[in-house]
């Protein structure tokens, strides 16, 4: 993130406006997204041009329309100044996404987690990613360990579209796969097994835990699941896969918990690191 909005602001609006001002916002590529409150929409071309005239790498300023919602956790957008699309370029970790900020999901706050999973990938592992999106967990991994291969699963058909030309992108990529599908029949759709899992959905991945458990190679391996969850209730996020393995004639031998985003007053997105038990007979 740049500049803080009041900052900017600070000279062009009188002060009982700047108090209205959600001070944060993220950047896209050369998109700024903001949020303006009702009281402040009269202002929003004059915020906008603010933005850009402040930051010379953006070329469009879109406010929230509402909140992240529906299957595929897109928002829509409004485009308040600059260039007229929601299209733009992503550089991450020396790797290059494109996508739509507004038909795709994609948090830029979320980079630094892809990284630090990454680092964690065994030589010679075979690392499936549910819930892949415009393929920046499988490309980042790709990127930056030495996986045997990669293979991301996407239901959305728009993001899914993206993901194959980010693969094209970074064409030195060369052991990543993206399927079009619900992660949910996965069984159906794979016969191959992996050795590490990676569950990027805080919002309802405990419902996929017993098909990513069968997704698990017979050895056992690792799985990354995300979950929103208040201070004081993380431990209910380790219970959860406790008992999907239990489901599933498993045990959980390990886990490692990381905040990985703040969601909300008391509220973060976390990961556990999981390590899971061959099948027992």
């Amino acid at each position: 993130m740049s500049a803080k909005l009041k900052d900017i602001l600070g000279p062009v609006l009188p002060g009982e406006e700047l108090e209205q001002l959600v001070a944060s916002y993220d950047v896209v590529g050369d998109i700024a997204i903001i949020i303006i409150p009702d009281e402040l929409s009269h202002r929003q071309g004059l915020i906008g041009e603010a933005l850009l005239a402040n930051n010379n790498k953006l070329r469009v300023v879109a406010k929230r329309v509402g909140n992240y919602n529906g299957e595929f956790r897109t928002i829509v957008l409004e485009v308040i100044a600059g260039e007229r699309r929601k299209e733009t370029l992503v550089t991450e970790f020396g790797v290059r996404l494109q996508l739509n900020v507004e038909t795709t999901y994609f948090s830029v706050r979320s980079g630094t987690e892809r990284k630090r999973i990454a680092s964690l990938v065994l030589p010679r592992e075979s690392v499936l990613v549910m819930f892949s999106g415009v393929g920046p967990y499988p490309l980042i991994i790709a990127k930056h360990s030495n996986a045997k291969k990669v293979v991301g699963i996407e239901k959305n058909p728009l993001a899914h579209e993206y993901a194959l030309k980010n693969l094209q992108l970074n064409r030195k990529i060369n052991n990543v796969r993206f399927l079009l599908g619900d992660a949910g029949r996965l069984t159906t759709l794979l016969a191959e097994r992996f050795e590490r899992i990676v569950m990027p959905l805080p919002t309802m991945a405990d419902t996929f835990l017993p098909v990513s458990l069968e997704m698990l190679g017979p050895k056992g391996g690792y799985i990354h699941y995300y979950e929103m969850a208040k201070t004081g209730s993380f431990a209910g996020a380790v219970s959860k896969i406790k008992k999907a393995c239990e489901d599933a004639n498993r045990k959980l031998l390990s886990s490692a918990i990381t905040r990985c985003g703040h969601c909300g007053p008391k509220t973060y997105r976390i990961c556990v690191d999981a390590l899971v038990s061959e099948k027992i007979k």
